[in-house]
């Protein structure tokens, strides 16, 4: 991934934060044209707060 010198720090913190749910929309992303899945409120909830943090720092 290309990153701007001074966002390094940022991606790599957000990634840190933020592993299990970025692994969690890779799987809904990948699995999404396959299987059928249902959220929870609650996992939607997480899952969103993450990408609005992600977006926050990495954007």
């Amino acid at each position: 991934m290309i990153v701007v010198e001074n966002k390094k720090p940022a991606v790599k913190g957000v990634l840190e934060d933020y592993l299990l749910e970025i692994g969690m929309l890779e799987d809904a992303y990948i699995t999404s044209r396959y299987v059928m899945r249902e959220f929870t409120k609650e996992e939607v909830k997480r899952l969103t707060s993450a990408v609005q943090e992600i977006m926050r720092n990495v954007a």
